[in-house]
């Protein structure tokens, strides 16, 4: 009998994906690095045919990493979006809307959805829809009715242990994570359509030990600098010496002194920091959530990495 995976599941290895949501086909800040385990500094992965990938490439790659996986040393990824809106605050997605989707699930279903026909994975059109468009702080208005600054249980719980990322429907800034996380959702959604049970995207399904081949988890790069105490501003990660010293703090060897990192703002450093820190946490944490967090994160998601600790303000879904 197959049984469900506790603690910490043996993996042969770690993937950092540093995502984007922009427009196009072809993105510079999409960023792939590749750990193997033991200590070895991990490596970028180069795209296929092309200098930069495609959201579907990464798609085609996620698929076959699954297939050739082994399920009892599956692997971990760990890509750059928010995997869910927030939820427990107002208990629903999209308050106020009968038809507000009821767990992720149906989340990542109705924004690939309302997004068929855009290319590559993109998912801005759910700001242009008559319904939900009112709830994203988005061109070309800017002007959302409903929007409203809301954080996630997890983003909360980031906060409090160094950094967390914007709220997920605000589509505006340098800081924007609202178009890069509906994309990532069309991913989701395709990625269990294709692998089914071959796929655990944590915390929302289990890691089923003789069946998961591929484990999902959301990440936050700019965590794993700020909970060692470095501020990774300014492209302070492009800086072998100072991406070295983050490494070390996930007891990884480094980059050689010559490292020059790819995309517009230091992406393959997080993209590297990020597959480091799957290892590290993937090795001596375990997957299990703790009781107080537990219905909120399978809702809302959770940041891979950040303390299973419940805020101070939160005393779980209303």
């Amino acid at each position: 009998m197959k049984s469900r995976t506790a603690g910490s599941p043996r993996f042969s290895s770690f993937l950092g994906v540093d995502w984007s949501g922009a427009k196009g086909k072809s993105h510079a800040g999409l960023q792939l690095a590749h750990a193997r385990p033991g200590k070895s500094a991990p490596l970028r992965v180069s795209p296929p045919l092309s200098k930069y990938w495609s959201r579907q490439q990464v798609f085609d790659y996620l698929v076959e990493m699954a297939e050739n996986a082994k399920a009892k040393a599956p692997v971990l990824v760990g890509i750059d979006f928010a995997f869910a809106h927030p939820f427990v605050d107002k208990d629903s997605y999209f308050p106020g809307i009968d038809m507000s989707p009821a767990n992720a699930l149906s989340l990542w279903a109705m924004v690939d959805q309302v997004n068929a026909g855009q290319p590559d994975l993109y998912g801005g059109a759910m700001f242009r829809h008559a319904l939900w468009g009112d709830y994203y702080l988005a061109p070309p208005t800017y002007q959302a009715r409903h929007y409203a600054s809301r954080r996630r249980i997890t983003e909360m719980a980031a906060r409090a242990a160094g950094r967390s990322p914007s709220p997920t429907f605000k589509a505006v800034g340098a800081d924007n994570v609202s178009t890069g996380s509906l994309a990532g959702m069309r991913l989701l959604h395709r990625l269990k359509q294709q692998l089914g049970a071959r796929l655990s995207v944590w915390p929302f399904d289990d890691i089923v030990t003789g069946q998961t081949n591929l484990v999902l988890v959301e990440i936050f790069p700019s965590f794993y600098f700020y909970r060692l105490g470095m501020v990774p501003a300014k492209k302070a990660a492009a800086d072998p010496v100072f991406l070295n010293q983050a490494l070390a703090g996930y007891g990884s060897d480094g980059v050689p002194a010559d490292f020059r990192s790819m995309g517009h703002d230091a992406d393959e450093a997080d993209a590297i920091i990020a597959a480091a820190a799957l290892r590290h946490f993937g090795t001596v944490s375990s997957f299990d959530l703790c009781v107080d967090i537990k219905v909120a994160a399978q809702q809302e998601g959770w940041i891979f990495g950040v303390p299973f600790m419940p805020p101070n303000d939160f005393s779980g879904p209303k």
